[in-house]
C-alpha cells in the first residue's frame, strides 16, 4: 500500500529550527509506520508530500509538492469545488493520501484521510490569528469535509467535530498520541544541574511549556501564581518556555514585571534537551489550558515524572485521568490551591508521579500508528468497493 503523507508543516518545522505539535505527530507518526514495516505491515510504503517551494530534505525523504502555494489551493477548492492540477501524478503514485495537519488537499480519485486535532477555528474563533478568520474558518470547514475520513486524537474531539462540522461518528477514528521514548529517559544529575546554572535556577520551580496564546491561559496562570504568598513565589519561580505567539499585548509587560521582581523567566524557545532537563527539575508543570484537543504535555510530564496541574475540561481530563492536580482553568483561587498542594503533600506527590508515569506508558506512537493504519485499509476498502 503506497500512502501519500502530508509533511507541510513538519517541513515548515524544519526550516524554522524547532518542531510544533502538528510538527511531532507527522515526524512521530511516520517513524512509528516504518517501524512497523519492519514487522507486521511489510506492504507499506509511506512517501513524503507537501505544499510550498523548495522544499526540505526530512528525515522521510524530500517532500513532493502538492501544490506551491496552499492557500490558492485551498480557496480554488472552497469556492469552486477544484481538486489540484497535478491529481493524476498523485493518484498514479498512492492509493490513499493522509493529511496530517489543517492543510487538507482535494485530490481527484485519491481517497484522503485528514487529522483534525480540534475544531478550535469553528468554536473559538476569538483564539486563532485575527487575519481574515471568518474566511479561515470558513476554508478549514469546507476542507474538512471534502476529506474521505476524519481522524482525530481524542474522544472529546470526535464530539466536537461531530456537533461542529455535522460529521457522522462512523466516518471519525480516533488516534491518541504517543509519548517519544526520550521523555522517560533520566537526564545525567550533571546535565541537569548545567542546565539549571545555565539559567540561573534551581529545583523546584513551577513550570509553563507552550507558544504564548490565548488559550494556554498563561494569564490566568501568572495570577494564580502572584496570589501565592510572598517566601513561596521567591523560592519556586515560575519557568515560561514558549515561543511569543499573538494577542498577547497585555501579557509581555507581566513577564518583564515578573522578572524584575525576580520571580520568574521567560526562556523563550528551548532545545528539547534542555526542555527535558527542565522537567526534571520542576516542581511541578502547570497545564491550564482552555481548550485541548489532546494535550501531549501533560503525558510528556508524566513521563519525566514531573507532577502535573492540568485543566478539567476539554480532552485533558480524558488524557490526564486522576495523575493530576485537576483545576478549573479560569478559576485563580483553584490554581493558587493546587500549586500550594503540589509543594507541601509529600506523600499525594509521590502516589500521583507514579500515577503518572503508570498513564505515560500507555501512550505509545507505535500503538497509534497500528490504529492509523487500521483506518487506511478501512476507508480504501470502502473507497475502492463503491
Amino acid at each position: 500500500m503506497d500512502i501519500g503523507l502530508s509533511c507541510t508543516v513538519w517541513a515548515g518545522c524544519e526550516r524554522a529550527g524547532h518542531l510544533d505539535g502538528i510538527g511531532v505527530y507527522t515526524r512521530s507518526l511516520w517513524q512509528a509506520m516504518e517501524n512497523l514495516k519492519q514487522s507486521e505491515a511489510k506492504d507499506i510504503t509511506v512517501k513524503p508530500y507537501a505544499f510550498g517551494r523548495n522544499l526540505p530534505q526530512l528525515a522521510c525523504g524530500t517532500p513532493k509538492t502538492l501544490s506551491e502555494q496552499f492557500r490558492v489551493q485551498v480557496l480554488l477548492s472552497g469556492v469552486l469545488n477544484r481538486p489540484l492540477p497535478n491529481s493524476a501524478d498523485i493518484r498514479r503514485d498512492v492509493r490513499i493520501f493522509h493529511a496530517t495537519d489543517h492543510q487538507i488537499p482535494n485530490i481527484a480519485g485519491v481517497p484522503v484521510v485528514a487529522t483534525v486535532m480540534d475544531a478550535i477555528p469553528l468554536i473559538h474563533p476569538e483564539w486563532i490569528r485575527q487575519n481574515l478568520k471568518s474566511l479561515k474558518s470558513w476554508l478549514f470547514a469546507k476542507s474538512v469535509q471534502k476529506a474521505d475520513h476524519l481522524i482525530t486524537i481524542s474522544e472529546y474531539s470526535k464530539l466536537d467535530l461531530m456537533e461542529y462540522l455535522g460529521v457522522a461518528p462512523q466516518n471519525i477514528s480516533v488516534t491518541p498520541l504517543g509519548v517519544d521514548p526520550v521523555y522517560f529517559e533520566r537526564v545525567p544529575l550533571d546535565t541537569r544541574d548545567a542546565v539549571l546554572r545555565k539559567y540561573n535556577l534551581d529545583p523546584g520551580f513551577f513550570l509553563f511549556v507552550g507558544t504564548l496564546q490565548p488559550r494556554k491561559n498563561l494569564p490566568t496562570v501568572l495570577k494564580a501564581f502572584n496570589a501565592l504568598p510572598d517566601a513561596v513565589r521567591k523560592a519556586h519561580p515560575l519557568i515560561i518556555v514558549g515561543r511569543d505567539g499573538w494577542a498577547n499585548e497585555d501579557l509581555l509587560p507581566e513577564l518583564r514585571r515578573l522578572e524584575d521582581r525576580g520571580e520568574g523567566r521567560w526562556l523563550k524557545y528551548l532545545h528539547q534537551s534542555e526542555v527535558f532537563a527542565l522537567l526534571q527539575s520542576a516542581g511541578a508543570l502547570v497545564f491550564a489550558s482552555l481548550y485541548e484537543g489532546f494535550g501531549l504535555p501533560v503525558v510528556e510530564a508524566f513521563a519525566a515524572q514531573c507532577p502535573v496541574i492540568a485543566s478539567n475540561t476539554t480532552s485533558v481530563p480524558e488524557v490526564a485521568g486522576d495523575a493530576a492536580w485537576s483545576v478549573d482553568p479560569r478559576n485563580v483561587d483553584n490554581i493558587r490551591a493546587a500549586m500550594l498542594s503540589v509543594l507541601e503533600d509529600a506523600a499525594l506527590r509521590s502516589e500521583r508521579i507514579q500515577l503518572g508515569l503508570q498513564r505515560a506508558r500507555e501512550y505509545t506512537w507505535q500503538a497509534c500508528a497500528r490504529q492509523t493504519l487500521a483506518v487506511y485499509r478501512d476507508v480504501l476498502t470502502r473507497y475502492e468497493g463503491r
